[in-house]
Order: C-alpha cells, then sequence, then structure tokens
C-alpha cells in the first residue's frame, strides 16, 4: 500500500516527465503570469512558454499572434475558477485560429497537480523544493 507522500512523489515526477518533454506533441505553452515561466523553467521546461496576460492586447489578439508562432499548444493556466475560464475562452479563441490545443494533457495535469494538493502552477516551484 502506497501513501500519500508516496503517491504525490510519484505525481510529481510524472507531472516533471510530462512538462519536461514527455512525448507529447507540444510546441508552446501558455501560461498566466512570470511567475508560471519561472516555476516551469525551475523545473526544466525548455518549450516556448508565453503569458498570456500582456497588458493591453485582448483575447483574441494573443490567440491570433501564438497561432502565427505555433500549431500545437498547451494552455496551462491555474486550476483555479479564473484560470479554467481563462482556458476555456483562450482554448476557444486558439482553436478557431486553426491550432491543436492538448485538452486532455492539460486534464491529465489537473489531476496529478490536484494529487500534490495544487491549484496554481506557480506553486509547483515550491512543491518541488520541499520535496527534493
Amino acid at each position: 500500500m502506497t501513501t500519500r507522500s508516496e503517491r504525490q512523489r510519484e505525481a510529481f515526477d510524472e507531472l516533471k516527465a510530462i512538462l519536461t518533454g514527455g512525448g507529447y506533441e507540444v510546441e508552446f505553452i501558455l501560461v498566466e503570469g512570470t511567475r508560471d515561466v519561472d516555476a516551469l523553467r525551475y523545473l526544466g521546461v525548455t518549450a516556448p512558454i508565453d503569458v498570456f496576460s500582456h497588458v493591453g492586447q485582448v483575447e483574441h489578439d494573443v490567440a491570433a499572434n501564438i497561432s502565427a508562432k505555433a500549431r500545437s499548444v498547451l494552455v496551462l493556466t491555474d486550476f483555479d475558477e479564473t484560470g479554467v475560464g481563462l482556458a476555456r475562452r483562450i482554448t476557444e479563441l486558439l482553436v478557431a485560429e486553426g491550432v491543436q490545443v492538448q485538452i486532455e494533457l492539460r486534464r491529465k495535469i489537473g489531476c496529478l497537480m490536484g494529487i500534490l494538493g495544487l491549484k496554481t502552477v506557480e506553486s509547483l516551484d515550491n512543491w518541488g523544493v520541499k520535496k527534493d
């Protein structure tokens, strides 16, 4: 029987493997803020990452800019109410622009983060520090 701590370690290791090139066809990751970028870089993510919250840009413009950069995108906003709503809106816009959005991968990451007790992407680096 595995302990909660062991399940969390396994979930964190799987999450880290996914984000650092776990065989998924993700050309680009979209996050909410710069702290999210920092957390992902801390974990070893090398894929291009952009921040959604560019001041002065409307969501449609963000989607158009991303569609010019990549054909496959992981929308990795937080898993709180605000982040889920943002992910839903930007996903619709990206799909309308012809971008393949990795919806199932987002769900998988959300499940793993749930095991870790996390809702925000930026908190991943803190979890890694505590558990490493």
